[in-house]
């Protein structure tokens, strides 16, 4: 590493940092965020230099985190997007903030996993020996933002581990996101005449293709379709393409032969079929990012659901991370599939196997974050919150004996 650089190295993403030579983790069990906007005025330019952050060395073995990217867009793509009928320059955000844990695992003896409010940094003590900085971590993001996004004119960057200032950040962040996920549930697939593939994770898998429609945002939980419109007008020699498409095979089901055919020519000629709301035919596979793990369960042929917070077994006798190695990387296995929160709002959430009326069982953390999601909002889901609270977790079935027995007891 030199004094003021980081030398990008491609065969680190992914790698795996032993807990032993975990110098610190950043966010994770602690609170964090990850934060792309372009809402900021002119004079906070100068601002974005006031850190609220100590110095990478001296965290202890644990911190909180924040990350504010704050993003100015060339003149002539603003004045574009004010004359667009749909997607808006704001959409651009979401599409940077994915690519921020690419970025971060290309630097050696860091590893970063998640999005949004749960992301995870871990880096290593042989890092910070070999003198990697806060500031050098955000020169290269910089570098690598604009080197990756031509519509991007300038960055300011700020990390905070202070835990008021990231406490105060993670409260706007939320509603920023909150903002993105209610608007992409004004638009339904029927309404439009394409929809959007997303290749940004195959990086760490090679197979997997993120179909984004406006039912279904992708399996990441971060980029709608407003958000991947966007991006496929300002970068069209990006990581994000128009699929058309096509004739509908499967209603139900959610099949498309023009789906079809862009899914297996860009996972490689791996995956020729996909259902876009089936669990069981031909699932919509998962890369490397997921938020939820849904999984069927056979004996009592309903879905159930567990969130990557949860560390505690399902109902099904298997962790997130145990079910993370079948579920993701581009595999597409009948019964399990990964998804965002926000699919769970939608109305063709796994529709071909009943929907959010067929889960008989969720883990509780996830429960009660999307519980109080709805309930935070202006116009409460009083259906859908209803539904919430008669799904079983954990607390009420700890396996499928036990599931059954409540089932029947209600």
């Amino acid at each position: 590493m030199s004094d003021d650089k980081i030398i990008a190295a491609p065969e680190t993403s992914g790698e795996h940092i032993r807990d032993e030579n975990v110098f610190t983790t950043l966010g994770g069990s602690e609170p964090g965020y990850q934060w792309v906007t372009l809402d900021f005025k002119k004079d906070e330019k100068a601002d974005i230099k006031k850190e609220t952050s100590n110095e990478l060395q001296s965290l202890g073995e644990k911190s909180p985190f924040g990350l504010l990217i704050q993003i100015q867009i060339k003149e002539d793509l603003a004045s574009f997007f004010s004359d667009s009928k749909t997607a808006q320059k704001e959409d651009l955000e979401a599409v940077v903030e994915k690519k921020i844990g690419d970025f971060f695992n290309l630097i050696s003896g860091v590893s970063h996993e998640h999005t949004r409010d749960q992301i995870e940094i871990k880096i290593s003590k042989d890092a910070v020996t070999n003198g990697l900085t806060f500031e050098k971590i955000k020169i290269f993001l910089r570098e690598q933002i604009t080197e990756e996004f031509s519509f991007i004119k300038e960055v300011w960057i700020q990390i905070q581990t202070d835990i008021k200032a990231v406490n105060d950040g993670l409260k706007k962040a939320r509603r920023a996101y909150k903002k993105r996920d209610e608007r992409s549930l004004l638009m339904h697939d029927e309404s439009v005449d394409c929809f959007y593939g997303c290749k940004i994770c195959q990086i760490s898998s090679p197979a997997h293709v993120c179909v984004i429609t406006p039912d279904h945002p992708s399996v990441c939980g971060t980029i709608n379709w407003f958000e991947a419109a966007a991006s496929c007008l300002a970068n069209p020699d990006g990581p994000i393409f128009e699929i058309r498409k096509g004739d509908l095979l499967d209603g139900r089901g959610g099949e498309y032969d023009g789906v079809n055919q862009a899914v297996f020519k860009s996972s490689g000629f791996e995956n020729e079929k996909i259902q876009l709301y089936s669990l069981l035919d031909n699932p919509h596979t998962t890369g490397s990012v997921f938020e939820i793990i849904a999984f069927w369960i056979p004996e009592l042929e309903g879905i159930g659901l567990i969130d990557r917070a949860s560390k505690i077994p399902s109902v099904n006798c298997l962790t997130f991370e145990e079910m993370m190695i079948f579920t993701g990387y581009g595999q597409q296995i009948s019964g399990f599939s990964g998804v965002g929160e926000t699919y769970l709002l939608s109305e063709k959430f796994f529709q071909k196997e009943g929907g959010l009326k067929n889960v008989i069982w969720m883990s509780s953390a996830l429960k009660n974050r999307f519980v109080q999601k709805l309930e935070d909002g202006n116009e409460k889901k009083e259906e859908l919150l209803k539904r919430l609270k008669q799904i079983p977790t954990e607390n009420e079935a700890r396996n499928l004996k036990e599931l059954e027995k409540w089932k029947n007891g209600n």
